[in-house]
């Protein structure tokens, strides 16, 4: 495993949102290539529950299928949603579905 360096000030707001009692959203915006990814999979590498890149400049019907697809690696009794609605009620019946008392992490990579 690779040693996280420069990132303490990025490192505790993810971990505060990871001890918080509420759902949190949390976007990492910058340059390409500087870590961003890697810094996600580093410090919520526990607790991701579900993981999605999306395809740059792909259109919307491939976006859901993708998910779809990834979704599916998962659990495989959905079909192919219809919209992002139905797509993301998939994902929260499968989170739902999880045994874990912990935090669950999604982390959307490349968000369309």
């Amino acid at each position: 495993m690779q040693k996280l360096v420069g990132r303490s000030y990025e490192t505790e707001i993810l971990n505060d949102a990871l001890a918080s009692n509420r759902s949190e959203l949390i976007a990492v915006y910058g340059r390409r290539r500087v870590g961003k990814t890697f810094l996600i999979r580093s410090v919520y590498r526990n607790h991701i529950r579900f993981e999605f890149s999306g395809i740059n400049k792909a259109p919307f019907k491939q976006q859901l299928l993708s998910f779809h697809l990834t979704l599916s690696e998962k659990k495989k009794e959905f079909q192919p949603p219809q919209g992002w609605i139905e797509a993301f009620h998939q994902l929260k019946q499968y989170l739902g579905s999880l045994k874990t008392k912990s935090k669950k992490v999604i982390f959307i990579d490349e968000f369309p």
